[in-house]
């Protein structure tokens, strides 16, 4: 039926009213935050309203304002526990960062620190070669750095850096990232390679397959 034959009460009026049961409020964590007189005095209120978001997000209140280590990355795509993709990234070369942020982020937090993890994934040149947004590759770069470094800054707290990222637009923008702001300790990780195919052509070949063709 079209939606002009329903009138404006039926699309916009439920049936059921159960679905007017909206969840406003939830319990808050457990505990308290490790307020000091000097915290309260001395820092700059973004820092206290952040201790206040890290429980909301599930951290233990108690550990909250202990040193925080960012962790930035390059990665695409979504991938449930088994490795299958729930929603596919840009390229290959981002697939397995996921893997590697989840492992620093337990190391720092073996290490009685806070991690925060953030993102600004890449585009993939091999994808977009003869469109318009092959335009877009080169650019990336530089447009890239400058949202990681607004990412760093927007951490007031944060002791270091570990920049996670593959592929040659992803990797040069977190190198300039990290460049930027040295006056904090930084960390890259290469995200590494995508293994050949134990039978068929690899990545980099089959982006060719059109000029190979056209040459026969």
């Amino acid at each position: 039926m079209a939606y002009d034959a329903l009138g404006f009460e039926a699309l916009v009026d439920a049936a059921d009213a159960s679905v007017y049961a909206v969840k406003t409020k939830a319990l808050g964590p457990a505990g308290a935050l490790p307020l000091t007189d000097e915290m309260l005095r001395e820092w700059p209120s973004g820092d206290l309203f952040g201790l206040s978001m890290n429980a909301g997000m599930g951290w233990a209140p108690g550990q909250t304002s202990r040193d925080d280590y960012l962790i930035l990355s390059t990665q695409g795509g979504l991938r449930a526990p088994d490795g299958t993709p729930l929603a596919l990234g840009y390229h290959t070369g981002h697939w397995e960062v996921g893997l590697l942020v989840e492992a620093a982020a337990e190391s720092f937090r073996a290490l009685g620190m806070v991690p925060f993890s953030g993102t600004v994934s890449d585009p993939c040149d091999g994808r977009t070669q003869g469109t318009l947004g092959m335009m877009d590759s080169l650019p990336y770069r530089n447009d890239a750095a400058i949202v990681l470094r607004r990412l760093i800054r927007s951490l007031p707290r944060r002791k270091g850096v570990l920049g996670v990222a593959t592929c040659d637009k992803g990797l040069p923008a977190m190198l300039l990232a990290l460049a930027g702001t040295k006056h904090l300790p930084g960390v890259l990780v290469p995200g590494g390679v995508s293994l050949p195919p134990i039978d068929g052509e690899d990545a980099g070949k089959i982006q060719s397959i059109g000029a190979r063709l056209h040459a026969r």
